[in-house]
C-alpha cells in the first residue's frame, strides 16, 4: 500500500511564522497581478502610485536622507525608488509577522490560508515564467545581434550590453533557456507537477540571478523574488526530497486533498483554469508569432551601418569637432522592433526607437527613455551604398549624407562545425 504524507494536524513555530511572514512580503505583488486592471492608469492606478510615491519619499527621507526620489522604474527595477519600496514591503511584513504571531498565537495551523496563497502564488509565477519563456522562445527579449553590437568594441560595452549580445548571437540557445521557463510555469498551474516546476524554476532561475548580479542587469530585485517565490513553493517537499535525494529513505507520496468535493466546485475549477491557461498560451503564442513573423519579414536596403561623410545642423557645415556631430549611423532591426544607433569618435552613443514608412520616404525618431515627442525625418536613397537624411532631431535642423560600411565578420559567418580538428578560439 502507498504510503501518503498527510497534512499535520498542527505546524511549528517556525511553519507558522514563515507562512505569516512570505504571505505578507508576497502580498503586494499579489495585490498588483489581480487587480492590474484597475491600476494601470486612469484615477485609480494614479491614486495607488501616489500613495506608493508618497509613502516611499517618506521612507526615504526618514530613513536613508533622501531628500526626494522622482526616478519611477522606467525599464529598471532596481531604481533608488524600487530599493526603499523593497525596504518598505519587508520592514511592514516583519512587523506584521510579529504582530499577527503574537495575536494569533493559538491557531494551529493554516492549511486553508496557505492552500489558496499558493494557488495564488503558482498562477502569478506560473504566467510571470510564461511570459519570460515565451519572450525568449520568440526572440523578442535579447533580439538578434544587430550591427551596431559588431562594430563597437568589446571594451566599450556595459556588462549588461555584453550579455544581451552574447545571448542575441544564438538563437538556439535563447529558444533553450525561454523553454526551460516555459516548461516549468506550465508546470505550476497543475498542484501534481508543482514540485516539479518549482525545481525547473529555481535551476533557471538561479541562474538568471546571478547573471542579473554579475552583469548589472537591472532586474535583481524582481529576479530574486521570483526565486524567493519557487522556494516557497518547494518548502513543503523539503523533507520528502531529503528522505529521497540525501538519506535514501522512502519518501512517502504528498496527499493532495481537494479543498471541496462538490461537483460544481471541481468543475468550475476545471473550466476556469483551462480558460485562463488556454486563453494566456494562445494570446502569448499569436504575439509571439506576430514577433517573429516581423523579425523574419525582409529588410530594404535602407537598413546596415553608415559612415556620415556630409553632415550639416542648421545650414552649416558641422566641423570635426563637434561632440554631437553623426559620425556612424546604425539601422537595424533588433528582434521584434527597429533602432537606429549613432556614434562619434567623441564618445557620443545614442540608440533611437524609429517607425519606418518605405512608401512616404520618411521615418520619425524617438529618444530611447525620453519623452515620447517624435521627430520626423525624410529620406532618399540613390542606390543601396548612399543615403541621404534630412529632418529635426530636438532643435536643430539636420541633414547629411550617408555612406553604407561593408565589413565581413567572423562572428557571424563563422557558424557551427560538428568537427574541429583543433580549436578555433580566435
Amino acid at each position: 500500500m502507498q504510503q501518503t504524507a498527510p497534512l499535520t494536524p498542527s505546524w511549528s513555530l517556525l511553519e507558522k511564522i514563515g507562512f505569516r511572514f512570505f504571505f505578507l512580503f508576497f502580498f503586494p505583488q499579489l495585490f498588483e497581478a489581480l487587480f492590474s486592471i484597475f491600476l494601470q492608469g486612469g484615477s485609480i492606478g494614479d491614486f495607488y502610485q501616489h500613495i506608493w510615491d508618497t509613502t516611499i519619499n517618506w521612507a526615504g527621507r526618514t530613513f536613508f536622507n533622501i531628500p526626494k526620489i522622482t526616478i519611477r522604474p522606467n525599464g529598471s527595477g532596481d531604481t533608488t525608488w524600487n530599493w526603499v519600496q523593497l525596504f518598505l514591503i519587508s520592514s511592514i511584513a516583519l512587523l506584521g509577522t510579529v504582530v499577527w504571531s503574537v495575536a494569533d498565537r493559538k491557531r494551529p495551523h493554516y492549511h486553508s490560508f496557505n492552500y489558496w496563497f499558493c494557488v495564488l502564488l503558482r498562477f502569478y509565477l506560473g504566467i510571470t515564467m510564461l511570459s519570460y519563456g515565451f519572450a525568449k522562445v520568440f526572440f523578442s527579449q535579447f533580439g538578434t545581434i544587430t550591427t551596431y553590437r559588431l562594430f563597437e568594441q568589446l571594451g566599450d560595452m556595459s556588462p549588461m550590453g555584453l550579455l544581451w549580445t552574447f545571448m542575441a548571437f544564438s538563437k538556439g540557445y535563447q529558444f533553450f533557456t525561454g523553454m526551460g521557463e516555459v516548461i516549468g510555469g506550465f508546470l505550476l498551474f497543475f498542484r501534481r507537477t508543482t514540485l516539479l516546476g518549482s525545481l525547473i524554476i529555481v535551476a533557471v532561475m538561479s541562474n538568471v540571478v546571478m547573471l542579473n548580479f554579475f552583469y548589472d542587469v537591472p532586474v535583481k530585485i524582481f529576479s530574486s523574488q521570483l526565486l524567493l517565490a519557487a522556494f516557497y513553493l518547494i518548502a513543503p517537499d523539503v523533507k520528502r526530497l531529503l528522505y529521497f535525494f540525501v538519506l535514501n529513505q522512502p519518501a512517502p507520496a504528498r496527499e493532495y486533498p481537494l479543498f471541496s468535493s462538490k461537483k460544481w466546485f471541481k468543475w468550475g475549477r476545471i473550466g476556469l483554469k483551462t480558460l485562463l491557461i488556454g486563453s494566456y498560451i494562445i494570446m502569448g503564442g499569436m504575439q509571439g508569432y506576430q514577433s517573429l513573423t516581423y523579425q523574419e519579414s525582409p529588410q530594404s536596403a535602407m537598413y546596415g551601418p553608415y559612415e556620415v561623410v556630409d553632415f550639416k545642423k542648421n545650414n552649416q557645415i558641422a566641423s570635426s569637432t563637434d561632440t554631437l556631430r553623426w559620425e556612424r549611423v546604425f539601422v537595424d532591426r533588433r528582434g521584434s522592433f527597429d533602432m537606429i544607433s549613432i556614434t562619434n569618435s567623441h564618445g557620443f552613443q545614442q540608440r533611437i526607437g524609429f517607425e519606418y514608412n518605405q512608401a512616404k520616404h520618411s521615418f520619425t525618431l524617438k529618444e530611447w527613455y525620453g519623452d515620447d515627442k517624435k521627430y520626423p525625418f525624410s529620406y532618399t536613397q540613390p542606390n543601396s551604398s548612399t543615403l541621404f537624411l534630412r529632418g529635426k532631431w530636438k532643435n536643430d535642423s539636420l541633414s547629411m549624407k550617408l555612406q553604407k560600411i561593408k565589413k565581413p565578420f567572423l562572428l557571424t559567418s563563422r557558424g557551427f562545425h560538428w568537427i574541429n580538428e583543433t580549436p578555433f578560439n580566435k
